[in-house]
Formats: structure tokens, sequence, C-alpha cells
């Protein structure tokens, strides 16, 4: 992706800033922060989430951020005092605030396949995200193993048809480019891909590597790449590792490159489902105004396309967040809608994750957390690898008080998906695992890491204020505690309760005396 302003160019994926005097030599750290605040230069970034992209989210004192803010301003020619691209917006963090273009990269690319068809590419879904598996690419694999190269994006391909919001090139189409130089621009114009997965075998001695890229066939570019290698006695956990590490990549790269082409369209422009990627990006933001502009988008998807299954799955989503986060007055229209949308998502499409996903979220707006767990494990029958299925499932273990559970999905989730916009919670949740187990110390440490990754979720700042208090850390409780009260002003045990609802009497005593000795009114 390429990023444009004023005379700068910005290549993420070469680590390059072009400026009038050609490249700008730039620290790694202040590089990153960078693209976080140009690439969300339409909000503001507050310190926290700095922290957590940029430095993992370990404690930094302020001047060790500033330190690294005076450096980008240095590489751009802008000041703390001009701020012509970076603005202080105090109290609240950094914006980027010039005019931000997005552009494809030019990336050379090798020549036409010689076997590739010359016909125009199918009829596609319009706006749909479509992928072409290529066969991969093999180098000194012994003779049992020859047909892995082939074996391994098979598999992709009956996996990822899996996933109800990607068109996936059938293997008899895209295998045609089998041992032929592949032009991107070929694969989108005779197949109508968009996305492009290619990969290479290769054996040395007892090992075995793969290598696995994703690009984008409009631009050119590598927007993931990963790399597997173990014993060749390990090939069945290797091809396990490939589909789970693929699965949740596109789950997650694939939304943000749509995203950031819808971002730079007028609203009235988008088709459905650009309106539905672009409604993801502001939904996992956590705050109320995001999550107002993200059911905009999933119903102008739903008018668009009444059979997008996953738009009315999103939908219900955000409805639900209205009542978690207290973002409504008014909780029982809230349920209502949640539960009419999440319900129509599943008569549309009763394959899709989301969809069973989104049912088993209604069970927290009801208090009875342990009736959505059927949905959730259908969720991920249906999708092994659906990270979002696995965090959720342990959402709801953690309010039936089965802490060593919900951990375990917590952590298949991270594991599938370690960069998930849902990183923070995941975090919180597995904070509170710790807290029904009475390990304090990691439960604020977990709590701690989940606020700062999130800092706009409402109730996970009230749990990093609890987890501080009952880990006996009164000073790191008061700052969180100013945190909700700068958040929101109107903070209270029973907005906390309203989603989260424990089903132990006794954890639920225990959470009630941490937030009234932080100081919040029932």
């Amino acid at each position: 992706m390429i990023l444009r302003f004023g005379p700068f160019v910005l290549d993420r994926d070469r680590a390059e800033l072009t400026g009038p005097s050609g490249l700008v030599s730039m620290e790694p750290k202040a590089f990153a922060l960078l693209c976080l605040l140009a690439e969300n230069h339409d909000r503001v970034v507050s310190k926290e989430e700095m922290i957590a992209a940029v430095w993992g989210g370990r404690f930094l004192s302020d001047a060790a951020v500033s330190t690294v803010l005076k450096l980008v301003r240095k590489a751009l020619g802008d000041d703390g005092v001009a701020q012509r691209y970076v603005r202080t917006v105090r109290g609240r963090g950094h914006r980027f605030v010039a005019p931000v273009q997005i552009g494809p990269a030019t990336v050379a690319v090798a020549a036409e396949p010689r076997s590739a068809p010359d016909q125009p590419a199918p009829p596609a879904d319009p706006g749909r995200p479509t992928i072409a598996i290529l066969p991969f690419t093999a180098t000194g694999l012994p003779a049992p193993f020859a047909p892995l190269a082939d074996a391994i994006p098979a598999e992709l391909i009956s996996a990822l048809s899996r996933l109800r919001w990607l068109r996936v090139i059938a293997r008899e189409s895209s295998f045609r480019y089998r041992g032929a130089s592949v032009e991107l621009a070929s694969v989108r114009g005779v197949l109508g891909a968009g996305f492009c997965l290619s990969g290479q075998v290769e054996c040395t001695g007892r090992r075995i590597t793969v290598t696995v890229d994703l690009a984008d066939t409009r631009s050119g570019a590598v927007i993931w790449s990963d790399r597997f290698e173990r014993s060749i006695d390990d090939i069945h956990e290797i091809r396990r590792q490939i589909l789970a590490a693929v699965v949740a990549a596109l789950d997650l790269q694939i939304p943000q490159v749509e995203a950031a082409l819808a971002r730079a369209k007028p609203v009235e422009h988008l088709d459905a489902w650009g309106a539905y990627h672009l409604g993801l990006a502001h939904m996992h933001r956590f705050n109320g105004h995001d999550n107002a502009i993200a059911a905009g988008l999933f119903r102008r998807a739903t008018t668009l396309d009444p059979g997008f299954a996953s738009a009315f799955a999103a939908l219900s989503f955000t409805s639900t967040q209205n009542v978690l986060q207290v973002y409504t007055t008014d909780r029982e229209a809230a349920v209502t809608a949640a539960r009419a949308e999440a319900e129509r998502s599943m008569e549309l499409d009763p394959l899709d994750p989301f969809a069973n996903l989104s049912m088993g979220r209604l069970s927290i707006l009801s208090r009875r957390a342990g009736d959505g767990l059927v949905w959730l494990d259908r969720a991920v029958e249906i999708s092994p690898n659906y990270a979002k299925g696995h965090y959720s499932r342990g959402f709801l273990q953690v309010l039936c008080c089965r802490p060593l559970e919900a951990r375990g999905n917590v952590d298949v989730a991270s594991l599938l998906s370690p960069l998930d916009p849902m990183t923070g919670p995941m975090a919180m949740m597995r904070a509170l695992s710790f807290a029904i187990d009475g390990d304090y110390p990691a439960a604020a440490d977990w709590a701690i890491r989940g606020a700062r990754i999130s800092p706009s979720h409402f109730g996970g700042l009230m749990i990093a204020e609890a987890m501080c208090l009952l880990a006996g850390r009164p000073a790191e409780a008061a700052h969180w505690q100013r945190a909700v009260g700068d958040l929101r002003p109107d903070a209270s045990v029973s907005k906390f309760f309203n989603g989260m609802h424990f089903e132990s009497d006794a954890f639920r005593a225990k959470m009630t005396a941490a937030l009234r000795a932080a100081g919040l009114q029932q």
C-alpha cells in the first residue's frame, strides 16, 4: 500500500519514505509510528495505542514516546509548533492532519504464464474479495513428498471455501498456472482474482521449508508472507500450521486492504462489500462514535444486498456492543435489534461462522452465557481456524467462570491471529480468567495490557482498575480510575455488569467490591 501526503510517499511494504530529495532515513520505530498515524489519519491515535502497536504494549515513559514522535516530525520537516503533519490533541493523543491519498504500489512482475488461458475473467460478485490459490513450486523434494506442492494449495482451496465472505477460484482454473512465471495482472485479468496466494516448498536434507506469499493483484504488492520450517517427519504438522496461519491471515489482511480501498471512495459510491469491510474497520475501534458509523455502513450493505448474511451478523454485533458498552439508553430496543439481525443472518446462511457467532453472543444479553456456547461450538466446527469464534467462546466461558477452558480458547485465538483487532479484549478475558483462579498479579498484568491495546474499551478500563486493586497495586489502580473517568464520566458498577454477568455469585461479589473500592457508584 502506498500513502501520499504533501511531497512524501510512504511505502509500508518496502519500509521506505520518499521525500522531495529522495529516500528519507528513519529509525524503525519512528517509521512504524508514522505508518500508524498516516493509516489512521481520520482519527486521533492515543498514546496507549501507539505503545501497543509500536512497542508491543510494554511500559514506557512519556519521554520515550515523545522522542520517537520528534523523529517522525523531523523526517517530515515538521515540528511541535508548526504541526503541519502531526498534531497534538491535548489529553487524547495525536492525529495525522495532512491530506492522505491511498494508491497502488508499482512492482515489476514476471512474464505472462505460458499455459494461462486467454479468455476474459469470469463474472464475479460485485465487490466481493476473490482469491486464486496457485500450485506451489517445489525444490529438492524427494519422490514420496513430491505431491506436497499440489496438496498444500489444494487443502487451502478447500478450507478457504468455508469463508463465506471470500470467493475462491476453483482448482481446475488456478492450477493451470503450474510451472510458469506468473504475472499478477494476468491472474486478475483472466481469473478475476483481486488476491493471489502462491508458495514454494523446499527440502534440504531432512528439513522442509514452505514459504507462502499473499499478493494484491491490483497493486502487485505482497501484503503478507510467512515461512514455515520443520523436520520432514513432521510434514502433517507443518500442513496444519500453514492452513491455520493462512486462514487467520486472510481474515485479517484482506479486510484491511478492502477497507483502505473503500475509505478512498465517497460513502454513496460504496458497493455492499466495500461498505461491509469499511464497517469492520470502524467496528473494532470500540467507541460509540465508530460503532454508530459501522452500523450505518452495515445497514447500507444490507440495503444494497438483502441476502448478505455476514452484513446482518456484523450489524447484530454493533447492536450487541450498544448494550455491552452502554452506548445507548434504550437497552431493550438494542437487544431486540441484535436478536432480529442475528436471526436474519442465520436464515440467509446457517453455515456462515459470523452468523453463528452473533447468535452465540445474544446469550450475553440475556445473562445466560452458557446457552450461547452451542452456537460458538458450531462456528468453530464450520471454520476451525476462525479466531474470533475461539475468542468469543472464551468470552462466554469467562462469564460461566470456567477459567481454564476460557484461557485455552483465547490462547488458540491469539495463536491464529496475533495481530487481530480483538487482541485487547483477548487480553481482558485472560485477565478475568486469572482473577477467577485467584491469581491477581497475572490478572492485573493482562488487564493493563488489554487496556493499553484498546484504550477506548469502556469495560476493559474498568477491568484494569479492578484487577490492580485486587493485586494490591493502588497507584496503578488510580491511573486506570482516572482513565475510566475521562472516557466515561457516567461509569458505574451496574453499567459494568450490564454486559459482564458472571454466573458465580462469589466472583460477582468480589468484582463488585473491587469496583466500589475504586470509587465507582452502584
